[in-house]
């Protein structure tokens, strides 16, 4: 898989936040918040500085004690914690490894036309 492995074009980072290994509730692989964030700029470091602050302020406000951040989102869901990080859902959010190798389609086009309209309308990769 040496093609495909290859370094892209585009040089910048994906965020994964929750990841531990054993204590309560056993490892857990951290879960894709940002699949690829541009880091060429000053602006971009600014925008990644920007969202581990908002995601340090949140785990302050709404972290129990002696609780991991991977476990705060599996309590109060994948949802309302990129809410809170004012992320938008993207398929290539990832919070574990598929388990099913067997895909539905139904209603597939229509959710590839909302995700390329997201880039379009955002340019995003």
């Amino acid at each position: 898989m040496t093609g495909a492995l290859a370094p892209g074009k585009d040089k910048g980072a994906t965020i994964l936040m929750g990841g531990k290994r054993t204590l309560k509730i056993g490892d857990l692989m951290g879960t894709v918040v940002v699949p690829f964030i541009k880091l060429e700029t000053d602006e971009d470091i600014e925008k990644l500085v920007d969202l581990a602050q908002r995601a340090i302020d949140f785990f302050a406000e709404n972290a129990l004690e002696h609780e991991r951040t991977g476990e705060m989102i599996e309590r109060i869901g994948l949802t309302n914690f990129l809410e809170a990080l004012e992320l938008e859902v993207d398929p290539n959010m990832v919070a574990s490894p598929r388990m099913n190798p067997y895909v539905r389609m139904d209603g597939w086009d229509e959710e590839v036309a909302k995700v390329n309209a997201r880039k379009q309308a955002g340019g995003r990769n």
